[in-house]
């Protein structure tokens, strides 16, 4: 059986990349500490993978969707919204493997209705608390390193996150092994020219210090070329002893992602601050795998104000509502209850009305409302969001204002504020006067006093 043949301009289509799929990313990693818990095949992965492919309505209904062959109808014209992705466009079967992507862009779209950036995790933790008042973007130029010029990898180590080697702190034995084997064992001979290229600068630096005590001329820079074999064993050895300083030149050969720094007990004296410092902000949970923000938003500052049409500018920015999705439970340890928000689990402060201290206020907190469709829901303050090194995405929710969360309820509907606190038919606190009584006679009457201009004792505690 002979293949059906194409023209020129349909094989020219279907090799160019303009008319094609792009391929899909890698999976994200699993969860080796769940592997007795339950998890679901269905459940919604934590990013993307494949392209989300829409159509308009009119090539809906015809189950046109620019593919090699039309998708059914009864599939596609149930779903509210039309996303679908694609794993293979021909399979062996002759037929198109798709399944719905809703669940995706649709949680895209929630986020950035939230007009929430992506920030960075803090570097120290002293820093702990400005991460969350004060959060740096991921788009911020000290941090958005990705072109890096040609010898400034040192200096922006600390900085970048992309690395061309893997992080060790979160690689398994197996997978270490085969990155030893495959990307290590066979650079020794470059390795060992990269040693010599760091002795000769550091003899050239011992010389130009011994120069200056002597005060006399720097003799010339020592270059690789001169530095003989003896001298490279015996820096070897030196190094081998100094485990720190010969992981910090290997982690720069190999373009390692740096580690967090190890405990040192000599540092935990008594009547002694330690200080936890992280050379890098990654290196505590490893680089996030691909942008730190995920293509989630690309908002740098959240430091703006919304405008109520009645109410004009306002202070703190609208609640989000967070569902409950498992309440507090405190026989099975479940201390803090989990909420969702924006299709995100969030992470809960300890300091806040959701956490056990002061959880007796929210009674849907501690256990499941079967009455309310959906589930009970809370309106949460976003603070920060960012990215882990899984591709998960991290958010910080407090409890919401009172006042902002009236003003949410009355843009949904649900609670008259304006006619309730704000209506005309409500008296106003304020005494009018009306302008008949602008002619009287001295005496009658007085316009103003210092308790009106606000100069009374009551105000600045003294008497003007």
């Amino acid at each position: 059986m002979t293949t059906r043949s194409v023209s020129p301009g349909a094989a020219l289509l279907r090799a160019s990349r303009m008319f094609s799929m792009p391929a899909p990313i890698p999976a994200p990693p699993g969860d080796f500490s769940s592997a007795t818990k339950h998890s679901s095949p269905t459940a919604t992965i934590p990013f993307p993978t494949h392209l989300s492919v829409t159509t308009p309505s009119s090539s809906r209904i015809t189950g046109d969707w620019g593919f090699k062959r039309p998708l059914p109808l009864k599939t596609t014209t149930n779903t509210t919204i039309p996303l679908v992705r694609v794993r293979q466009v021909d399979s062996i079967e002759h037929v198109t493997d798709f399944q719905s992507a809703s669940d995706h862009t649709i949680t895209l779209e929630k986020f950035q209705e939230l007009h929430l950036p992506l920030t960075v995790p803090a570097a120290h933790t002293r820093d702990l608390q400005d991460a969350t008042d004060k959060p740096k973007s991921v788009f911020e130029e000290d941090r958005d390193v990705t072109a890096i010029p040609e010898g400034k990898e040192e200096e922006l180590e600390n900085k970048r996150w992309r690395f061309k080697g893997p992080w060790l702190a979160g690689m398994t034995d197996g997978a270490f092994g085969k990155y030893l084997e495959k990307e290590v064992r066979g650079r020794r001979t470059e390795f060992r020219a990269f040693l010599k290229e760091r002795l000769a600068a550091e003899m050239t630096k011992d010389q130009a210090s011994e120069a200056i005590e002597k005060v006399v001329d720097a003799p010339e820079p020592v270059t690789a070329a001169d530095v003989t074999e003896k001298q490279l064993v015996e820096y070897m050895k030196r190094l081998r002893s100094e485990k720190i300083e010969l992981y910090r030149l290997v982690s720069r050969f190999l373009d390692l992602a740096p580690l967090a720094q190890p405990f040192n007990p000599r540092d935990a004296a008594p009547n002694k601050l330690y200080e936890l410092n992280r050379p890098n902000v990654y290196s505590e949970s490893g680089p996030p795998i691909t942008h730190p923000s995920a293509g989630l938003s690309y908002l740098r500052t959240r430091r703006f104000q919304e405008n109520h049409p009645l109410y004009g500018p306002q202070f703190d920015h609208p609640p989000a509502e967070a569902r409950v999705v498992m309440p507090r439970h405190t026989p099975t340890g479940n201390y803090n209850p989990i909420l969702g928000v924006g299709g995100f689990i969030a992470d809960i402060g300890q300091d806040t009305s959701f956490n056990t201290s002061r959880g007796r206020k929210h009674q849907d907190l501690m256990a499941f409302d079967l009455e309310t469709r959906g589930g009970a829901k809370k309106y949460a303050d976003i603070k920060v969001a960012n990215v882990d090194s899984r591709g998960k995405v991290i958010m910080q929710v407090d409890e919401a204002s009172s006042e902002p969360e009236l003003v949410q309820k009355e843009m949904m509907g649900r609670y008259p504020l304006y006619e309730e606190h704000f209506s005309s038919k409500r008296k106003p606190t304020v005494p009018y006067y009306s302008r008949r009584n602008e002619f009287r006679g001295p005496g009658t009457q007085r316009y103003g006093n210092l308790q009106s201009y606000g100069l009374g004792r009551g105000d600045f505690g003294r008497n003007l």
